[in-house]
């Protein structure tokens, strides 16, 4: 991690975060017939799951071309895309289970990528590595995946479930619930060495990581009612910071940089897609919003969501 994105954070451990009356402008980037969910971004493409042929196929976006193209074809689903670089990776249901499948943008070409008889959910990649989580008789396990050595390795201890996995270049983050209730452990793949980032009784869920950051959503403050929040892990200082305080929910966050995307549901009746900046404590959330919003990704400067009719762009850039 750089040392001017230390002293960010270090500033940010004196800083509360607040709200502005600014909004982000969004613009939608697909829409039509059907369900288009699970958007992710690399670069200037966008990659979503989409219904518009009576099944699920992967279609992608280039911001700077604004052409869509669809990539995937055929009668069975192709679920919940992951993009980094020019590789898009997906759940092909093809082979009776949920295996692991790639296209090559630049190429024009599809590859299995791991096939087998258990299926394997949620991915999560980076430029070496693939994870993912197995489901095999009730039992959901993470799994790590070398793309240079083929070589896969088991996260699991004994019958915990584990989940939500996420990836960067040098750590995989995931849920755990080996002491019951749900804490966000990593792996560190240079040391082959795993740590245990959270350790509160309470639920920690949907982890996200960059560089030697970690967020997730955390119930530690619930009352009568869950209220979640979002942390912070800094694995270089290890130290841990609340980054939300509102008595509405925070979830399902995203970081790049020093800057966190969440789902907000502090109007109550609508849950929105909110941006906080990690150097000036400042929380924008995006405007527009009439309706759910899900599953924010983010990208440098942009950030994309669903609200199950249509896939929505937001450049973030001057969100400080």
């Amino acid at each position: 991690m750089n040392k001017t994105i230390c002293l960010l954070i270090a500033s940010l451990l004196l800083i509360g975060s607040w709200c502005s009356a600014e909004e982000i402008p969004v613009r939608q980037i697909s829409s039509g017939v059907g369900t288009r969910q699970y958007p992710d971004i690399c670069g200037s493409r966008v990659v979503w799951q989409d219904t518009r042929n009576g099944k699920a196929d992967i279609y992608l976006y280039d911001i700077e071309t604004g052409t869509e193209t669809r990539i995937t074809q055929g009668t069975v689903h192709h679920k919940k895309p992951r993009i980094y670089g020019n590789r898009i990776y997906w759940q092909d249901y093809r082979n009776g289970t949920s295996d692991i499948y790639m296209y090559d943008v630049v190429e024009g070409k599809e590859t299995p990528v791991v096939v087998s008889a258990v299926p394997k959910v949620d991915l999560a990649v980076s430029d070496r590595f693939l994870a993912w989580t197995e489901m095999n008789e009730g039992k959901s396990t993470v799994c790590l995946y070398d793309l240079v050595t083929q070589k896969e390795k088991r996260m699991e201890t004994g019958q915990a479930a584990q989940g939500f996995a996420a990836l960067t270049a040098d750590y995989l983050v995931w849920k755990d619930e080996r002491n019951d209730s749900g804490d966000i452990y990593l792996f560190d793949m240079a040391k082959a060495k795993e740590l245990r980032v959270t350790s509160n009784p309470e639920a920690q869920w949907s982890p996200s990581v960059y560089d030697s950051l970690v967020v997730w959503e955390d119930n530690r403050n619930k009352d009568v009612l869950p209220n979640y929040d979002i942390y912070l892990y800094d694995v270089n200082s290890a130290k841990e910071r609340r980054l939300t305080t509102n008595d509405a929910n925070q979830r399902f966050p995203r970081i790049w940089g020093t800057k966190v995307a969440f789902v907000d549901n502090s109007k109550r009746e609508v849950e929105n897609i909110h941006v906080l900046d990690l150097v000036t404590g400042k929380e924008t959330p995006f405007a527009g919003c009439n309706q759910d919003r899900y599953t924010p990704a983010i990208y440098g400067n942009y950030v994309v969501f669903s609200d199950l009719n249509g896939i929505y762009l937001a450049d973030i850039s001057h969100s400080r």
